[in-house]
């Protein structure tokens, strides 16, 4: 048996990297604690400033997307989803950020887990937009004194 001992290593070939099958390569992280609330009245989805940029160092990186919100309230009810590059992601139960009712939940925390895979180098938008249920009813993405988290986690395939 042999055993490879190594303090550093180094790409051979500047902007090659090296990277590693699954582990991590690298880690965007949007974080704000609110002082204001954030709301909308719209009945169409519109973005939340709730965002990160990652721009993948290799093309078939596996993008793990998540997303953390303290305290989003409706006063009847809302929906939020995941974008990426200004478009929604599929429709699917995977990119669906949360709901929330009224009537079930008035105030709740909305929790995201996700996945993208990357098909180029080209830098990567995420954004968590939201819509009210109606025009007189308000959503509020986040809350005072609420805090809300985007993090992108960029792992070797």
């Amino acid at each position: 048996m042999s055993i490879l001992k190594v303090d550093t290593i180094n790409e051979k070939t500047t902007g090659n990297g090296v990277a590693i099958p699954g582990h991590v390569i690298q880690c965007q992280q949007f974080y704000n604690s609110q002082t204001a609330a954030v709301t909308t009245t719209s009945t169409s989805f519109v973005a939340s400033g709730i965002a990160k940029s990652i721009t993948p160092k290799s093309s078939n990186s596996l993008i793990i997307i998540q997303s953390n919100i303290s305290m989003a309230y409706a006063t009847n009810w809302m929906t939020a989803k995941m974008y990426l590059n200004g478009s929604a992601m599929p429709s699917t139960g995977d990119y669906q950020v949360g709901y929330i009712d009224h009537g079930y939940n008035v105030y709740s925390t909305l929790t995201f887990a996700g996945q993208y895979q990357a098909s180029s180098t080209s830098a990567l938008n995420f954004e968590i937009y939201y819509k009210s249920s109606t025009s007189s009813d308000t959503a509020y993405i986040t809350h005072v004194n609420a805090s809300a988290a985007l993090t992108l986690w960029e792992i070797a395939q």
